[in-house]
């Protein structure tokens, strides 16, 4: 019988083409012509194979070989044994280019890893061939991927606990694109605190600085051999960088602070360089921006909350509110069909023995002497509602109502507690429609509207994981509207999150289970937009493209952010000495190999873990648990010793800790 050795030292200085692309259907004359073209072009119009785990239609090949390519044809790879096959092997590396299939990552990673297939795809790319994939197939083209062992993670999961049970990770499969770690479907699913967390994740926990790409659906990004890179499709492509200004804080808490975490977002056109991780190319449709101009900054105190149920925001942030309130008149500014909503307020009110007063805001009553005197009476605001534009009247200062409510915000800085999304008014501009209609940002329908004015830089989206029918809506509301306005500081809130702005100490407290997202645009010089119309749009795609972004996350409940600064305050008495501590878990190859009948498996941890140490089989079955029990960090080993029944035959070893998981192969001969 012959038997193998697998070996996958492969060079990071590889001569082949990637294009990672977020997922979304594809079609004729449609956004995915022009990655799919790159795609037959820098094949050579050649072979195109398309791998998956499951059938496919013909549709794929078809479209591939209407762009150009020779052939292209599926090739269904659904068992490790059929990846281990020397004719897959040999047809595979025929290809010019390999194509993967969306679906499960993990599936790739736990049938195809260190085996014929995953040396094949090597092979293609590293003779100049192409290796493209969309969505899980584009999650296995970094050099680290998330795995999805466990299912998926989202992004308020992810940013509560960065190192939960899901946020599992595989560094040793293809490594196609050095120091990246892709996400796809990046909009559509608001991913973006995800990654922020991954990134986090890998820093501490094995000490790299990786670049994170989400790639929204319908979007691509192609890269050449010299890691230089375009995006291409509809959305657009955001690349998260650690930088020498970024700083990572591991609190005594148990939470974590994220500051400046670098984010440079493309749309089509827009070239980046991975390699000095800098964009390389603007194209002519982005305009350049004046960072000189002077910031519009919070002219009182007020709070915004995370979410529209109010009993959620009574629990906590709205007693918050009362406890530093003025003494005196609340207040609570609504309007008309909202009054239905407000019975927990006013029954809270009521049991408070609170002095209170109701105006239900329109059109009709701005001028009314009653409620311009309600108004000129308040010690403190409370607005509440789910319209917008009528909320928004308070603006218009030829109007009494509108003149009074100004005049109490610039002379005597009046406190406001904003509901939910009503909040969004406090910028000088806010963005709408986007509540009722979940296709309103792909289809070009939000509204950009003028706000009362409280904090004239800052643009602000609550709900954010609420309804994920609505999830590309919200999070592309908050960038579209600080591009489309030249705003400098946007920050989206969920839950019973709340932010607490500071207008004297030019300052936002954050406190709640999910925590903020602050993102900086004051060192943004380029912006632009998708120029991409779907079929029965109103206008384009309205997500962006913004050079140097810069996120901000914490879990601290009181720490402060600043304003100008784009940082939070100096708190190094919670950090945890002075500086992260690294975890690493490093498994060696078995030791000899191949062996007969033992050989010794090793492994090394930074701290102490529940660690799992088990054998598989060629097909993935468990043949044998060697450790199941909790280690202290250290080097450790273990004698395998197989039983007389095992034949000669390749066999995996994995290892699992509390963060981390890796498996090798070795080779047994009878």
């Amino acid at each position: 019988m012959v038997t193998y050795i697998l070996s996958f030292n492969f060079t990071l200085n590889a001569q082949g083409y990637v294009c990672a692309i977020g997922g979304g259907s594809e079609d004729y004359n449609d956004w995915s012509d022009a990655p799919y073209s790159w795609i037959v072009q820098k094949s050579d119009s050649g072979k195109i194979i398309i791998v998956d785990i499951t059938d496919a239609t013909s549709w794929l090949p078809t479209y591939f070989v209407s762009l150009g390519a020779d052939t292209a044809y599926n090739k269904t790879i659904s068992s490790i044994s059929s990846a281990n096959l020397q004719s897959t092997y040999d047809d595979l590396i025929t290809a010019k280019a390999i194509f993967i299939r969306g679906g499960d990552q993990w599936d790739y990673v736990r049938l195809w890893k260190e085996t014929k297939t995953d040396l094949a795809i090597n092979y293609v790319f590293q003779h100049g061939g192409v290796i493209a994939g969309t969505s899980a197939g584009a999650a296995v083209l970094g050099d680290v991927d998330f795995s999805a062992r466990y299912g998926t993670v989202y992004s308020e999961e992810a940013l509560i606990d960065p190192f939960n049970h899901y946020m599992q990770f595989e560094d040793n499969f293809l490594t196609l694109t050095p120091n990246v770690l892709f996400d796809s479907h990046f909009v559509e699913r608001a991913r973006h605190g995800r990654l922020a967390a991954m990134l986090y994740n890998r820093h501490v926990l094995a000490n790299e600085d990786l670049i994170g790409v989400g790639i929204d659906d319908r979007t691509a990004l192609c890269i050449y051999p010299d890691g230089t890179c375009e995006a291409m499709g509809s959305g657009a492509v955001s690349i998260f960088t650690i930088d020498d200004e970024t700083r990572f804080e591991q609190l005594n808490t148990g939470g974590y602070t994220i500051e400046k975490l670098k984010c440079d977002q493309l749309t089509a056109g827009w070239k980046y360089d991975l390699i000095n991780r800098e964009i390389c190319f603007y194209p002519t449709s982005a305009n350049k921006i004046d960072t000189t101009r002077k910031w519009q900054l919070p002219l009182t105190d007020f709070r915004l909350t995370g979410s529209d149920n109010i009993s959620e925001q009574l629990v906590n942030n709205f007693p918050e509110f009362i406890s530093k309130a003025n003494t005196g008149l609340f207040v609570v500014i609504s309007h008309p069909g909202y009054s239905d909503q407000l019975t927990s307020l006013t029954d809270y009110l009521n049991q408070s023995l609170l002095n209170y007063q109701i105006v239900y805001l329109n059109k009709q009553n701005l001028n009314d002497l009653l409620t311009s005197q309600q108004i000129n009476d308040a010690a403190n605001f409370v607005l509440i509602g789910d319209s917008l534009s009528n909320l928004a009247l308070l603006k218009d200062t030829v109007t009494l109502v509108g003149q009074s409510f100004q005049i109490k915000i610039l002379t005597q800085r009046t406190p406001i507690f904003f509901f939910g999304k009503s909040g969004k008014i406090a910028g000088e501009f806010y963005t709408d429609n986007l509540y009722k209609d979940m296709y309103a940002s792909y289809r070009g329908r939000m509204t950009s509207n003028s706000g009362i004015k409280i904090f004239g830089d800052i643009f602000f989206e609550s709900s954010l994981y609420d309804n994920s029918d609505y999830y590309e809506n919200r999070t592309a509301s908050l960038l579209w509207g600080m591009m489309h306005n030249r705003k400098r500081l946007g920050v989206y809130l969920s839950g019973n999150a709340m932010v607490v702005v500071d207008a004297d100490q030019k300052e936002i407290r954050s406190y709640g289970a999910i925590p903020p997202i602050f993102i900086d645009a004051s060192q943004t010089t380029y912006v632009d937009s998708s120029k991409y119309r779907a079929s029965g749009s109103v206008g384009t795609r309205q997500v962006v493209a913004m050079n140097n972004l810069r996120y901000g996350i914490t879990t601290l409940d009181g720490y402060s952010y600043q304003i100008e600064k784009a940082g939070f305050e100096n708190r190094t008495s919670l950090i945890e000495g002075n500086s992260l501590v690294p975890y690493k878990l490093i498994l060696y190859q078995n030791y000899p190999n191949p062996f007969n009948p033992s050989t010794e498996i090793s492994w090394q941890l930074a701290v102490g873990s529940n660690v799992q140490l088990k054998i598989y089989d060629a097909i993935g079955s468990e043949v044998e648990t060697l450790v199941d029990n909790y280690q202290e960090a250290g080097q450790h080993s273990i004698l395998y010793k197989t039983n007389s029944k095992l034949s000669s035959s390749v066999f995996f070893y994995r290892i699992t800790t509390a963060n981390h998981s890796e498996t090798k192969s070795m080779v047994f001969i009878k």
